[in-house]
């Protein structure tokens, strides 16, 4: 029945058209007949000012040139009466989150392919504003300065609606269906978004605690051809924390709260402060696994071509660094500052470079202007394509939390971006070398190599392995992987640190460092190990403390102890939950009886 009203629609719509170039053709040829007519008048009164003896041959050519002018009109007309009508643009945006350029790049300052295949594909396709920036480092803030093209004055004001009446969704509202997804703001009027709803941290904290890969999923499938101009619009959080996902679209993570609480949050401990940004990069990962999502479905509906696409980020993070890595300083500008950017124009097929100092401010502005549209009201940002309006920046103003503001020149944020690269390189390497990213740890050397590796007899430590019972029941087509192993040593002195080693199945699967949380007695460790390394059913693991001379030596399993069962509660589990069988056993093999 459907199938057949679709039908009935399309011919109507057709003989519609139809109708409507016949009526412009014939007004066309009324055009036509009615400058004929003024033409004979015309040859008249250049008969009586231009004597035709003396002078015909500029009778000629005025009447020459007055038929050209008169037929090239009259064409004109007819060719456009009988082109059919162009089709809307539509205008797809997705916004992510907590997300600096220097993780997406490589030694080159291309963006790393093998790593992250899908921002590569889109670079090579678009207009990649390699020095993009975002002024302020809170997400709300951010946010309203990208959708209203002005940085907002109050960092405490709410980002919605009533505080930002003029933004992107009430000026593309006018001409545009709007299908927004926001997760943090409420920038979207109720007449365009009859979903929206305000927005308080609760909400945001529940919004990341779950369910973030699948609402973008369900966005994505939304993407479709339509009659009418649509814009799509989507603010994910990721990769923001919490940190759970790995690039293969699995996760490691049961709950939006970390096994070891506080992790996320040790800004000054070496050890940690590596991990997070191993972690990162991993989600990353997944992050660009979603982008080929809508790359694809882009391509499948015949969407890719006709679209402005604008793929950006709220602003970045500062990671690898000592400190609150969401807080802006003049010691971390350019991690925080710096924020991918990519427009793919409406018909572009091949991609550039823009190496100009731009902000997220000129994102509005820039597609306005891609879009033929005027701004009804005054812009910090300015166009980014067509004729500039202005000078290229020199420089830019960064906006503290505290309130103040400091300055940065494009040469000296390319300085300070090479430094945290040249940070990054030294952790995880780029693309295929090895060890890669799960490389982190004081021995490097070991990984991959079969136990024992050294005869020298260890010590006998109690050792507390967390999560042991998903261990026992390894699905590799499951959506839940245990490759985040984590849990405490025992008996050990407050201040003591030592390297350890992770050994799954008899091999060396990934090298540590202990640690302390703050103001705390207890040592912990914590590992991510490759998903490559755990089999199906059931995995033997074991920590085992390494020697000064990066000599392995194994710790005895009369020590291994177990520690108390910890179920995550349902609220907090992910949809697409790990087995069954959820709490946290510590034994650092499985029993017979698992086998």
């Amino acid at each position: 029945m459907e199938a057949r009203v679709r039908g009935r629609s399309r011919r109507r719509l057709a003989i519609c058209e139809k109708r409507q170039r016949l009526s412009a053709a014939q007004a066309a040829s009324r055009y036509s007949s009615m400058i004929r007519a003024s033409l004979e008048g015309t040859y008249r009164a250049a008969e009586r000012l231009i004597p035709t003896r003396r002078w015909p041959h500029l009778a000629v050519l005025a009447l020459l040139a007055l038929c050209a002018s008169a037929g090239s009109k009259a064409s004109t007309a007819a060719t456009r009466a009988q082109r059919p009508a162009a089709r809307p643009t539509p205008v797809v945006m997705i916004v992510f989150d907590e997300f600096p350029t220097t993780s997406l790049l490589d030694r080159s300052g291309r963006i790393d392919t093998t790593r992250y295949p899908s921002f590569a594909a889109l670079a090579g396709a678009s207009t990649w504003f390699r020095y993009a920036t975002a002024s302020v480092d809170e997400t709300g803030r951010a946010m309203e300065a990208l959708l209203t093209g002005s940085t907002p004055p109050d960092r405490k004001r709410p980002a919605n609606y009533q505080h930002n009446p003029r933004n992107i969704f009430t000026l593309l509202g006018s001409r545009y269906r709007v299908r927004a997804s926001e997760e943090v703001t409420s920038m979207c009027p109720h007449r365009l978004c009859p979903s929206v709803r305000a927005k308080d941290r609760r909400y945001v904290l529940h919004e990341l605690a779950r369910g973030r890969a699948e609402r973008f999923e369900r966005w994505v499938a939304g993407l479709r051809p339509d009659a009418r101009p649509t814009f799509y619009f989507k603010h994910v959080l990721l990769p923001h924390v919490p940190l759970r996902y790995l690039p293969s679209g699995r996760y490691y993570g049961t709950s939006a709260h970390e096994v070891v609480p506080g992790v996320t949050r040790a800004f000054h401990d070496r050890w940690l402060v590596g991990q997070i940004y191993q972690r990162h990069l991993l989600q990353l990962g997944f992050t660009d696994r979603l982008l080929g999502l809508v790359l694809r479905r882009l391509h499948g509906t015949g969407l890719w071509d006709r679209a402005l696409l604008v793929v950006t980020a709220d602003n970045g993070e500062s990671f690898g660094r000592f400190g609150d890595r969401h807080v802006i300083t003049k010691r971390k500008a350019a991690d925080i500052a710096l924020t991918p950017l990519f427009i793919k124009l409406h018909r572009q097929r091949r991609g550039r470079v823009d190496r100009r100092l731009v902000r997220t401010v000129d994102v509005l502005p820039t597609m306005a202007r891609a879009l033929g549209l005027k701004i009804p009201w005054r812009t910090e940002g300015m166009r980014l394509v067509g004729r500039p309006v202005a000078p290229a920046r020199k420089w830019i103003t960064l906006h503290e939390r505290s309130g103040g503001a400091f300055t940065r020149t494009l040469a000296e944020l390319r300085s300070e971006e090479q430094r945290s690269l040249r940070r990054k390189f030294a952790l995880f390497g780029e693309g295929n070398e090895r060890p890669g990213i799960y490389g982190l740890g004081p021995a490097r050397s070991l990984l991959g190599l079969p136990l024992p590796l050294s005869p020298t007899p260890a010590l006998p430590l109690r050792i507390l392995l967390n999560g042991q019972r998903y261990l026992r029941s390894v699905r590799p087509r499951a959506g839940f992987v245990p490759a985040y192993l984590t849990g405490r040593i025992l008996g050990s002195a407050p201040t003591t640190h030592r390297d350890v080693v992770v050994a799954v199945n008899g091999r060396v699967a990934a090298t540590a460092r202990t640690y302390h949380l703050t103001g705390g007695r207890q040592e912990f460790f914590s590992a991510l190990v490759p998903e490559s390394v755990l089999g199906r059913g059931p995995n033997r693991v074991e920590v085992l403390p390494l020697s000064s001379g990066a000599r392995l030596i194994r710790a005895p399993r009369p020590g291994v102890t177990d520690s108390p069962p910890d179920t995550p509660t349902p609220a907090s589990q992910p949809p697409r939950g790990p087995p069954a069988d959820r709490d946290r056993c510590v034994n650092a093999r499985p029993s017979r009886r698992g086998r």
